[in-house]
């Protein structure tokens, strides 16, 4: 018997909106678009998806030379350093979405047939269980403790260099903090953080997830914010932020978290303001033409981004 799941779908409409259409799609088709969780797609979609990855890193190139895979590093980074509202304030989900979305389109122009899919952090990544893979392993994403070693090799970390923690690559210390007596991250589950009635609210609880608990559970590089877009991993992490965004927005109870005026309820006008106003990347820094801004979009993907799609709630 062939199972299903709902795909959902994030569409701009002609007025630049967003709306929302359901279809029945077949389950683990490579290609579909859909994102998932990364431990329950076949062996063969994560050996695409990290050599992908790499490809990334070693054969595609802006115009300055730095790599595809380096350039989101510097974008990230130099959002901090220039005062972008990266983590600080309401525009943390949102501006996270962008990079998700570009990060994946860039997959996508080495293998179009993927997805940024996600970890459910949730659950321990070093572990299999029933249908769910270790992601942690030489084939897929390398080390769980210490440095990269394997496939990640090359990927390094400019930590060193600029604090003098004898990190040259990226490294990992899962589950040494924030963790379960189980193993697992000690983090509120998805029932609890959409349960959250406005974006304020909501958006508070999801960024303590990430920053308490998601970040430090992975440990290493992960664990401070200007050097974790080295890793890999992190937007698997991330990946998994804008899916349960994605779940709270599109609750069919709440039709008013996708309203033009509505999406941001909780924030006070300088607030939302700041979303509309906001830039991705720093000025005099931005590497692509039209980098202006990550809103306003009603939580459906950018304008600086392609359409949002995502399993959201596996249903």
């Amino acid at each position: 018997m062939t199972s299903y799941l709902l795909r959902l779908r994030f569409l701009f409409t002609s007025k630049g909106h967003c709306s929302v259409a359901t279809e029945e799609e077949s389950t683990m088709a490579l290609g579909d678009g859909i994102r998932r969780d990364i431990s329950t797609v076949s062996a063969l979609e994560r050996d695409r998806f990290i050599e992908a990855v790499r490809k990334l890193d070693t054969t595609k190139f802006f115009p300055d030379g730095v790599s595809y895979w380096d350039k989101q590093e510097q974008i990230h980074k130099n959002a901090h350093f220039n005062g972008v509202d990266v983590h600080g304030g309401p525009a943390f989900i949102p501006w996270h979405r962008v990079i998700v979305n570009r990060l994946e389109a860039l997959l996508r122009e080495v293998d179009p047939e993927l997805s940024l899919h996600y970890w459910d952090w949730t659950t321990d990544p070093r572990v299999a269980s029933g249908p769910r893979a270790a992601l942690f392993t030489p084939q897929f994403m390398d080390n769980a403790s210490g440095n990269v070693s394997h496939l990640l090799n090359d990927f390094e970390s400019t930590e060193d260099a600029e604090t003098g923690n004898g990190h040259t690559k990226i490294w990992r210390d899962v589950g040494s903090v924030a963790a379960d007596p189980d193993g697992t991250p000690a983090i509120a589950t998805d029932a609890s953080i959409p349960g959250n009635s406005d974006f304020a609210t909501f958006a508070t609880a999801l960024k303590a997830a990430h920053d308490s608990v998601a970040h430090s559970y992975i440990g290493g590089t992960i664990s401070n914010p200007h050097y974790s877009f080295h890793d890999p991993f992190v937007f698997l992490l991330h990946s998994n932020l804008d899916r349960i965004w994605a779940k709270w927005q599109t609750d069919p109870a709440h039709p008013e978290r996708l309203g033009s005026t509505t999406a941001y309820a909780g924030l006070n006008a300088a607030q939302v303001n700041a979303l509309v106003t906001e830039h991705v990347e720093p000025p005099g820094r931005r590497y692509r033409a039209g980098a202006v801004g990550i809103g306003p979009d009603q939580g459906c993907g950018h304008q600086l981004s392609r359409p949002v799609r995502t399993l959201a709630a596996l249903l």
